[in-house]
């Protein structure tokens, strides 16, 4: 269902850290790993995912390390998670939709375009939102998200 797993929250931290450097700056995976609290291995698993995602980019060398292949706010959130995770939406009728649990509701089913509806919801949602809006204080970050979609506080469900 609606999760969000321990890579995308890491990932998205190693990405806004790196957004963060100056232009140009690097940081080796061994700094990223003191810096975000995360374990060594998990940053090179989840670098490696993001530099074959075309999120980031490494140098060798004394001043090598990784920097972000592109600026911050040309990387949507959206591209973070799909790089890292296969999503922070898992496909509810996708599970059923074959081996012994077949669902027996296919073709008849009103849950169904419910799942997929909230699926493209929020990756539309993290598709419109760029690192570099990340990088402001937290109340800039959320007065920044409600600029983007409203106050969708108080809204009535559908009927």
């Amino acid at each position: 269902m609606l999760r969000i797993g321990s890579s995308v929250e890491y990932g998205m931290r190693l990405m806004v850290r790196l957004a963060a450097e100056p232009e140009g700056g690097t940081l080796s995976a061994e700094r990223l790993s003191v810096l975000e609290n995360v374990p060594r291995d998990y940053v090179d698993q989840l670098l490696h995912r993001l530099r074959r995602a075309g999120l980031v980019e490494s140098r060798r060398g004394a001043q090598g390390g990784y920097k972000l292949s592109a600026p911050p706010k040309d990387i949507a959130l959206g591209r973070v998670v799909k790089a890292v995770d296969e999503g922070v939406f898992e496909a509810v009728c996708g599970r059923y939709a074959e081996g012994e649990q077949q669902c027996t509701h296919t073709g008849a089913c009103g849950i169904r375009p419910v799942w997929e509806k909230l699926g493209v919801l929020v990756e539309d949602y993290l598709d419109r939102v760029s690192l570099a809006a990340l990088l402001e204080p937290e109340t800039g970050v959320s007065a920044r998200i409600t600029y983007l979609f409203g106050d969708t506080a108080g809204r009535g469900a559908a009927r």
